[in-house]
């Protein structure tokens, strides 16, 4: 027995000691060195050691910040040659500037060559995209380059890429001022296309528009230019849903600083154009609520959602929202509950217009409206982490969400709409 009560007493010296080290360790370095990214490996790290090969100067590789390729280093084929290419993004190690670059790197007989660098537009890689425009069988790289973090005029830039002489060469052909932008097939043609979007507010002279262009003769060309509402303030999101055979785009743009709405765009067939389903001349289209929850797939069905706001209830409720699906033709409302910035809370089946809410501070109190004394049901607090503690002791806590804290307070309800504690943390919803 007291030979065990060593080795444990050992066992339990050691890891203090360990952890000790550690301690010493982390505070011995500087906090630059703690925020330095991890070093590449496998074939990230060849491509890194080819392009510093290249260049003469040691990088640091850099993702972009946004978009659908998020790594700073992309495999896709280029050449259509059965072969992945390399696409890179990066800043010079020892560069006091902040320079962004790109590198593109060619396989060719199981040896990457490589181009020169390219310097970006911006200080930052903002997206990038890549497809074949010409229909040439060679994939153009689309690049959004960002300018010290403004929201509205980021430039986009496209290259083509050819080799000669064992080396890759890339060639700026065209560039524009843009705000939010989605390579794809957009008019159907089998060919990519780029949808651009400019918010102008604030300029009378230059209306916000979505413009679809083609690359053609080593430029780009606009074919097909459409108003967006003026008064949009920023573009928080661009996506895009394809419905049946059609690629249909949804905006979200804030309006008002506490209000958003959402725009659908698709192309016409019949009429060879880009259109809106929602707007006309720039005006407010139906989608316009409170609050800034972009649209989106809120209940994981594979298609978009838009909350719309719901004021059958009224006074002195809160307005309730609907989620509603568009087919081109028509609004269909697939879930209902709370949408506001702070809380999200799709309500049951059973509670569609039998249940409504209060909100005083952060709390919001749910009431069976089906009963003769609308009956309270629960009170549900959305708390920081630093506000927590003054609903502690009569809150329960359900769950953490990015610094957000959710409790519950229930009543003592006998209505058949009442939930559990699991039934209620389910119906909250985080979109972070």
């Amino acid at each position: 027995m007291k030979q065990r009560v060593k080795q444990g007493l050992y066992i339990l010296l050691a890891i203090v000691a360990f952890a000790l080290l550690v301690i010493v360790v982390i505070n011995s370095q500087s906090p630059e060195s703690l925020m330095t990214p991890p070093e590449a490996s496998g074939d990230y790290k060849d491509i890194q050691n080819i392009i510093e090969k290249s260049i003469g100067n040691e990088i640091i590789l850099k993702a972009p910040n946004e978009g659908e390729y998020p790594t700073s280093i992309t495999f896709t084929d280029l050449n259509s040659d059965n072969s992945n290419d390399a696409i890179a993004f990066y800043r010079l190690k020892n560069d006091d500037t902040s320079a962004i670059y790109m590198s593109v790197l060619i396989k060719q007989h199981s040896r990457w060559i490589a181009s020169e660098a390219i310097r970006g537009q911006g200080n930052d890689i903002l997206e990038f995209s890549f497809g074949d425009m010409d229909y040439d069988s060679i994939s153009e790289i689309i690049v959004g380059w960002n300018m010290f973090d403004s929201k509205d005029n980021n430039t986009l830039s496209v290259y083509t890429v050819s080799s000669e002489k064992n080396k890759a060469v890339v060639k700026e052909n065209d560039s524009l001022i843009y705000t939010k932008m989605c390579v794809t097939d957009i008019s159907g043609e089998g060919r990519k296309e780029i949808l651009l979007l400019k918010n102008t507010y604030n300029d009378e002279d230059s209306p916000a528009k979505a413009t679809v262009y083609v690359f053609e003769d080593n430029k780009l060309t606009p074919i097909s230019s459409l108003n967006t509402v003026s008064s949009v303030t920023e573009y928080k999101k661009l996506q895009i849903q394809l419905l049946g055979k059609k690629n249909i785009f949804f905006l979200d743009g804030v309006v008002d600083t506490d209000s958003m709405i959402t725009e659908i765009l698709y192309w016409d067939d019949a009429l060879n154009k880009l259109v809106s389903t929602t707007n006309s001349q720039g005006a407010y289209p139906i989608t316009l609520r409170k609050g800034t929850v972009c649209s989106t797939d809120i209940n994981t069905d594979s298609v978009i959602e838009i909350p719309f706001e719901n004021e059958s209830i009224g006074k002195p409720y809160i307005t309730l929202t609907d989620w509603r699906q568009f087919d081109l033709k028509e609004y269909k409302t697939v879930l209902h509950g709370v949408c506001t910035d702070e809380l999200i809370f799709n309500f049951p089946e059973s509670w569609n217009e039998n249940v409504a809410v209060t909100k005083r501070g952060s709390v919001w109190s749910f009431y069976d409206i089906t009963s003769s004394n609308n009956e309270k049901l629960f009170d549900l607090v959305a708390a920081g982490l630093s506000d927590w503690q003054q609903y502690s002791k009569d809150y329960d806590k359900l769950k953490i969400d990015y610094g957000t804290i959710y409790g519950v307070k229930l009543a003592a309800s006998k209505s058949k709409l009442a939930l559990n504690k699991n039934e209620i943390a389910n119906c909250i919803v985080n979109l972070r």
